[in-house]
Formats: structure tokens, C-alpha cells, sequence
């Protein structure tokens, strides 16, 4: 009786736990992810890259490390994406966070980011590039290199490989559904 009593309370506790963690953490290793997020807006995740949020989203923060791209929908909430260095809230855009824990590099591909890091808070506009390493007292704003596009158009490129693949593949498995099919309808009459 105690260790079904004891087995009993492990999974009451378990089920607690799994009910509580609403957190939703997406990682990269060698390849690329394309994540949409509850609110539509969309995360293209880079190698080595990571975001983690809550599944609900009603705050629309996002934790990130590594290199991701976002498309972000206009919503009522800001979205306010955290790295190790420091934090964008975003006014409606399309841009690019590169984050370690010692320096973030943002690019704006269209639109307007507000980027705070320390006491520092600076607005990107669309075709800018701030950039902030730990050891300077300043966010560096140039003109964006829009770097990112490089692997963003890579994994454009497997999309549409794969997406080839598939259609070689389903024509190839209906025309043998077809083959079956007339086989199966001599055997009927």
C-alpha cells in the first residue's frame, strides 16, 4: 500500500510540474527552424541558436541566444525579445538579433526596434545596425550589412529542395496507389 500510495504521489507531483512549466524552449544545432509563434509572428532560428516563451505568449517576451530573424505581427502587447547582453522591444518589424553572452548585434530590415542594454536606449530604425560589446560604454549604430539574409536564403533554398523531394515523392506513391488499385479492382471481378 505505501508504494502505491508513494508511485501515486510521484505522478501527482509530475503532472503538477508538467502543468505548471508553460514554457516552450525551441533549440538549434547544425540546421536552421522556422518557428510560429502564438501570436503569428514568425522566428527563423539560425545554427546553435535558441528562444524559449511561454506557450500562452499573452506577454509576448521571448529569451533568445544565438542568431534568429523575426517577422513580428503587429499585436496589443509589445514583443520584447531578452538576450544575455540586453533587451529590443519592438514597434512593429522585420530584424535580426546575433546575441552571446558578451555582445548583441541587431539589424533592422524593415521598420523600427527600440533597444535597451544597461542605462543605454537607442531606437533602430529600418536599414540600421547597432551593435554593443560588454567591455565598450555605448551601442554603436552603422549602417545595416543585412548579413543574415545569407542564411536565411540557404534555408530558402532547403525549403525549396525539400519541397521537391515531397512532390517527386507524392507523385511517385500515387502513381503505385494507382498501380494497386487497378490490381485490386481485377481481383474483384
Amino acid at each position: 500500500m505505501k508504494i502505491i500510495f508513494s508511485n501515486l504521489l510521484v505522478i501527482i507531483i509530475l503532472v503538477l510540474f508538467s502543468c505548471t512549466n508553460s514554457n516552450v524552449k525551441i533549440s538549434t544545432e547544425d540546421n536552421f527552424k522556422i518557428v510560429e509563434l502564438p501570436d503569428g509572428s514568425t522566428a527563423y532560428l539560425n545554427n546553435n541558436s535558441s528562444i524559449k516563451y511561454n506557450k500562452y505568449f499573452d506577454e509576448r517576451i521571448i529569451e533568445q541566444k544565438g542568431e534568429v530573424f523575426f517577422e513580428v505581427t503587429k499585436g496589443t502587447a509589445p514583443f520584447i525579445v531578452k538576450t544575455e547582453v540586453g533587451e529590443i522591444q519592438v514597434l512593429g518589424t522585420k530584424f535580426n538579433v546575433k546575441s552571446s553572452n558578451k555582445e548583441l548585434d541587431v539589424e533592422v530590415e524593415e521598420g523600427i526596434i527600440e533597444l535597451k542594454i544597461n542605462k543605454f536606449i537607442k531606437e533602430i530604425k529600418k536599414g540600421q545596425k547597432a551593435f554593443f560589446k560588454r567591455n565598450q560604454n555605448s551601442i554603436q549604430i552603422s549602417n545595416a550589412e543585412l548579413k543574415h539574409k545569407k542564411w536565411l536564403n540557404s534555408l530558402d533554398k532547403e525549403l525549396k529542395e525539400l519541397g521537391k523531394t515531397i512532390l517527386k515523392d507524392s507523385k511517385k506513391i500515387r502513381k503505385d496507389v494507382k498501380k494497386e488499385l487497378k490490381k485490386f479492382k481485377k481481383k474483384l471481378n
